[in-house]
């Protein structure tokens, strides 16, 4: 009974994850230029299991059936579930692996996670944490170092989306990170980004202060139901820097890098916002 009732208890969580989470699938070429995603290239599995022992003697995880969460569990069990999550990846090209694991971590989970470790000095340390999916990878044309893309998308009633941009320098992985919105539940008016884009050079400033709006047409009713009436994201004043990267005959998909207003809004805490770049839309004679 009792193992029919924790049975029970996992299919329900899994159901609830995979019906609170959304828009969890965004198109690569939107959101990282020229970003790669065959991460078997990058990824390897030389004496991983081994590796990943330590880390679990370490006492440094805490997943489902590690000594932290479980005192009584055993290696053997953890590497049982959780072995197709991890990989072995060399981020910053000294010829020393760093471990990063992605999946879900427990059965209450509703989110995935990204996790990097690294070795130093005989002892594995935690290095990067953060929820959501790797999404793309860059290698650096120079020093072939790896730059991991991974995207933090939302659950339950959220509609935030970020993308990270995470680097290993010295040691440490250094992130950045761009913000959009959107949700693929039905409640929130669409489209969210276009089909494709194209990422120039060109830095652009705006001629009067403007409306990001996160769907191409002006929405004035149950743009987001129970949340919002209209598809305003925040105003942007003149000046701000941004990029086109959709050109459209009444609408641009951009990029604002600067000049965010700070002013209240739904979807948007416009002081968390003042040096991270926001995707949407601008109306063309808006500029």
């Amino acid at each position: 009974m009792r193992l029919f009732m924790f049975i029970t208890l996992i299919l329900s969580t899994f159901s609830t994850s995979a019906n609170s989470i959304s828009l969890v699938d965004v198109p690569v070429d939107v959101f990282v230029n020229k970003g790669k995603t065959n991460f078997d290239s990058i990824f390897y599995k030389t004496e991983i299991e081994s590796l990943v022992k330590e880390l679990f003697e370490e006492g440094i995880l805490y997943h489902d059936y590690t000594l932290e969460v479980h005192p009584n569990s055993n290696f053997k069990t953890y590497w049982s579930v959780f072995k197709d999550k991890w990989n072995l990846v060399d981020l910053n090209n000294d010829g020393n692996g760093e471990l990063i694991m992605q999946g879900l971590t427990t059965v209450f989970d509703e989110k995935e996670f990204v996790e990097i470790y690294n070795k130093l000095d005989g002892k594995w340390t935690k290095i990067h944490g953060e929820v959501g999916r790797l999404l793309a990878y860059k290698i650096h044309p120079n020093t072939k170092k790896i730059i991991l893309y991974q995207h933090r998308y939302p659950c339950c009633n959220s509609a935030s989306h970020t993308i990270i941009t995470a680097r290993m320098i010295r040691n440490k992985i250094i992130t950045s990170s761009r913000f959009f919105v959107g949700r693929d539940s039905g409640d929130m008016v669409g489209p969210f980004y276009p089909d494709s884009v194209n990422y120039g050079f060109a830095f652009l400033q705006l001629k009067k202060n403007t409306l990001l709006r996160w769907s191409p047409e002006v929405v004035s009713k149950n743009a987001f139901r129970g949340y919002s009436e209209t598809n305003a994201i925040v105003h942007f004043d003149k000046g701000a820097y941004y990029k086109i990267l959709y050109n459209g005959d009444k609408w641009h998909f951009v990029l604002m890098y600067s000049g965010i207003v700070d002013e209240k809004a739904v979807v948007i805490n416009a002081l968390n916002f003042v040096n991270k770049p926001v995707y949407g839309w601008i109306e063309t004679n808006n500029e």
